[in-house]
C-alpha cells in the first residue's frame, strides 16, 4: 500500500524534541512489503491560533524554523526507512516566508505542499475562512510548478479550491506540467463535512490528471448522525462507498488510499486515538479485504498502490526548468 497522507515527519520531529524515538520506532514496523511500502510523509503546520487550539499548547512553538524542522525530520525518516518510497510533504505553508525558502526546502527533498490547513494564511484559505487564492499564493504556486513540487488541494475551502483549479487550468493551457492531488479528502455526498469534496471538485481533479486519496478517518467517512454508533463492518462499508462513489465519477486510475492516522495526537486529545477505522500495523490487509468485496485484484492493486506509485515516479523524475538531464 502507498499511504497518500501520514504526518510521519511531524512524529519524527516531536521524537527529536523529546529525544525519545520509541513511538516512531514502533510505527516504523508498519513499513514492510506486506503492509505500507510508500508514504507521503508530512510535516504539518498551523497558525498560532490553531496550534494552541488543536494541540492544547503541548507542542506549540513560538518560533517555527520550517527549513530546519524539515531538514531534521527528513533525515530521521530517511535513516529509519531507506527502502521505503517517500514523498516529503509540508501541510500548511503559513511559515514559509519567502520563495527562496520553498526552493531551499525543495533541495532538501520537499515534493508536495498543502498551501493551507484550516484557517486563512497569506497564500489561500482553509475551511474556517471564506477567502480564496491570493496574489502571493499565485506566485507561490508558480514557484512550486517551476520546482516540480506537487500541489495538494486537501484542506482548501471551496473558494480557494476553485481559484487554484482555475489558475492551474490556465497553466495547463499554457503547456505547463505539474502534479495535483487531494491527498486525504472523501466524498461529501456520503459524509457532509466541509473537508470532503463535492462531485464537481472530484471531476476537476481528474481534469488536472490528479489523484484523490480516500482516507480512513471515521469522522470523514460515516455521516455525523451515525458515526458514534456505527460498528466496524458499517464503517468499512461506508469507506468502500466513498471509494466506489469516486471511482464511479472519475475512474479507478484516479483514486488512492490515505490514512491521516492521528493516533500520535492522543496525548493532547484522547479522541484522536479513536477515529481510525483500521489499525496501521496491518492496514494493507484490512483495506485490501474491504476493496476486494467490490473490485478485482487488479483494480484493488491500482487503488492501493499502483496509481500513487505512478505519481511517485513522475514527481521524483521531475526536472527543473533549465536543469540538464544527465
Amino acid at each position: 500500500m502507498f499511504d497518500m497522507h501520514y504526518d510521519l515527519l511531524s512524529i519524527a520531529y516531536v521524537c527529536y524534541l523529546k529525544n525519545d524515538y520509541s513511538y516512531l520506532e514502533e510505527k516504523i514496523k508498519s513499513y514492510r512489503n506486506d503492509n505500507v511500502q510508500g508514504v507521503v510523509a508530512n510535516l504539518y503546520f498551523m497558525s498560532e491560533e490553531e496550534m494552541k487550539e488543536e494541540l492544547h499548547s503541548k507542542y506549540y512553538q513560538k518560533e517555527v524554523p520550517v527549513v530546519e524542522m524539515f531538514r531534521i525530520s527528513t533525515e530521521i525518516v530517511k535513516s529509519y526507512l531507506p527502502n521505503t518510497e517517500l514523498i516529503f510533504s509540508v501541510e500548511g505553508c503559513d511559515y514559509i516566508e519567502e520563495l527562496e525558502e520553498l526552493e531551499e526546502l525543495y533541495k532538501l527533498g520537499l515534493r508536495n505542499i498543502l498551501p493551507v490547513w484550516n484557517n486563512k494564511n497569506k497564500y489561500a484559505s482553509g475551511n474556517r475562512s471564506d477567502q480564496g487564492l491570493t496574489e502571493e499564493g499565485k506566485r507561490f504556486l508558480d514557484k512550486a510548478i517551476e520546482l516540480g513540487i506537487s500541489i495538494d488541494l486537501s484542506h482548501t475551502n471551496r473558494k480557494s479550491f476553485d481559484d487554484i483549479v482555475s489558475y492551474l487550468m490556465g497553466k495547463k493551457d499554457e503547456g505547463e506540467e505539474f502534479f495535483v492531488m487531494a491527498s486525504h479528502s472523501n466524498a461529501r455526498s456520503i459524509c457532509e463535512r466541509q473537508r470532503n469534496l463535492e462531485d464537481d471538485q472530484i471531476l476537476a481533479i481528474k481534469d488536472l490528471d490528479g489523484l484523490v486519496g480516500v482516507f480512513s478517518n471515521r469522522n470523514f467517512i460515516v455521516p455525523e448522525s451515525l458515526k458514534e454508533r456505527a460498528n466496524q463492518q458499517e464503517k468499512e462499508q461506508y469507506y468502500l462507498a466513498h471509494i466506489s462513489h469516486i471511482v464511479d465519477l472519475i475512474g479507478v486510475d484516479y483514486v488512492g488510499i490515505a490514512t491521516d492516522d492521528m493516533d500520535f495526537c492522543k496525548e493532547a486529545d484522547a479522541e484522536y486515538g479513536q477515529v481510525q477505522i483500521y489499525s496501521y500495523d496491518n492496514i494493507a490487509k484490512s483495506v485490501q479485504s474491504t476493496l476486494e468485496q467490490r473490485y478485482s485484484i487488479e483494480d484493488t492493486y491500482q487503488i492501493m498502490y499502483g496509481n500513487m506509485k505512478q505519481r511517485y515516479d513522475m514527481i521524483n523524475n521531475k526536472v527543473r526548468k533549465g536543469d540538464k538531464v544527465l
